[in-house]
């Protein structure tokens, strides 16, 4: 593989969670997400033609996104508020502060409470990424398997998540 070098542009490889416009994200078959707006953050093609980057989100109290899974693993890094990531049968607590990994293949989805007092806000990173208004950044799953409709108080969080295989 010929390998050409790449350059390093302030403009598109530095974003502060203030630059730019919340835009509305949507499903994979073009339907708006409820509650749920995404913000451009950084974005690069790699050596090998491949995109990474990330974006921030923010969910709005009462809010979720479907069950769904993607391309590429990704991660995302709790930036203020809480909420729920449905992962693996389980919903985890996350809060400011939070990192998670989730594996492409799992299907998983992202939750706020309807009495939630702020909005959950994250950084969403991945490889291969899609901009933050893209219908193809995630598929949904459409079995009868999906993220819990949270119109009734949360479960309780005490603490942190702290079990390791």
């Amino acid at each position: 593989m010929d390998l050409q070098p790449r350059t390093w542009r302030y403009r598109d490889h530095i974003r502060h969670i203030t630059d730019g416009d919340w835009r509305a994200m949507y499903d994979d078959a073009g339907v708006p997400l409820r509650g749920i707006d995404g913000k451009q953050g950084v974005r690069d093609i790699k050596a090998d033609g491949s995109a990474i980057g990330c974006d921030f989100v923010r969910m709005q109290p009462g809010s979720r996104f479907p069950l769904h899974t993607h391309d590429g693993d990704h991660e995302l890094y709790i930036i203020t508020g809480g909420g729920f990531v449905h992962i693996d049968g389980r919903d985890i607590a996350v809060t400011a502060g939070h990192m998670i990994h989730i594996p492409a293949e799992y299907p998983h989805g992202v939750w706020v409470a309807a009495e939630a007092k702020v909005a959950l806000v994250f950084a969403a990173a991945g490889h291969p990424h899609r901009h933050v208004n893209s219908t193809q950044r995630m598929t949904v799953i459409t079995e009868s398997r999906s993220v819990p409709d949270r119109t009734h108080p949360a479960p309780e969080h005490h603490g942190t998540e702290t079990d390791h295989p």
